[in-house]
């Protein structure tokens, strides 16, 4: 058996999620049964995120093992023409034994898009707050993300419980063409977690002091101190890291 990598992206609008779910249309599922097509056999996917209903993916890593004889590289192309046009396999390649899409990284890299202004065609993968945007103070507001932190406050209610401590290594804003995005790179994220983070600074962003109120919610561990969960469109998962490959 070989294990295969492939680099995922899609627009998330017309998914339930990743994950396959009986008669549900799903990231999973629409993937799995185009490549279990070509290859002339089962295969079970195991993504490195399980991104939401709406959310998006530049680069979602997946991997399978597979008895095919195919060469690797040769996956990517031959799926496009069976995959939806909203769905694309960007890069296929053969991986070392083990590998596990979600197990075997290190980091992932997630974006939210929030715009300045009502934008008909940027509105399918940013959101547009109803409040204006004040860049200053959600610059401060996450700014003492960064480093080890129990994330606890930021995790939604009902979760599976799961270690809280996250080591993030960016919480940083910056310009699009369209508004702002803040850039997020942890080692894990909880459920909801960027989503949560961006509905948190932007309700500490007119405080008097928006990093020492962030403090406040992290040290509380509380859900309920934190703000609320922006909407899934802003969302998009945009890399994922891995130790330096070994051979496959």
């Amino acid at each position: 058996m070989r294990a295969i990598r492939l680099v995922v992206a899609y627009d998330g609008t017309a998914f339930h999620g990743w994950q396959r779910q009986p008669g549900l249309r799903t990231v999973q599922g629409v993937l799995e049964e185009c490549v279990s097509e070509l290859l002339g056999e089962a295969v079970r996917l195991t993504a490195a995120g399980r991104t939401d209903a709406g959310c998006h993916a530049r680069g979602q890593v997946v991997s399978f093992e597979t008895g095919s004889r195919l060469p690797a590289s040769a996956i990517a192309p031959a799926l496009r023409p069976r995959l939806p046009a909203e769905l694309r396999v960007r890069s296929s390649q053969e991986t070392w034994s083990g590998f596990d899409a979600r197990r075997s990284a290190v980091a992932r890299r997630y974006a939210y898009r929030l715009l300045d202004a009502p934008d008909v065609l940027m509105e399918r993968f940013a959101w547009h707050p109803p409040e204006r945007l004040d860049v200053d103070g959600l610059v401060r507001a996450v700014r003492p993300l960064e480093g080890e932190q129990d994330c606890a406050a930021f995790q939604s209610t009902g979760s599976t419980p799961t270690r809280t401590i996250c080591r993030i290594h960016r919480a940083a804003w910056r310009r699009w063409e369209g508004g702002l995005l803040l850039d997020l790179v942890a080692d894990h994220f909880l459920y909801h977690m960027v989503r949560t983070v961006v509905g948190t600074a932007l309700d500490l962003m007119h405080a008097s002091d928006p990093a020492g109120a962030m403090v406040g919610v992290l040290a509380s561990r509380d859900r309920g101190g934190a703000g609320p969960t922006a909407p899934p469109h802003g969302l998009c998962l945009e890399e994922v890291f891995y130790p330096e490959d070994r051979a496959a």
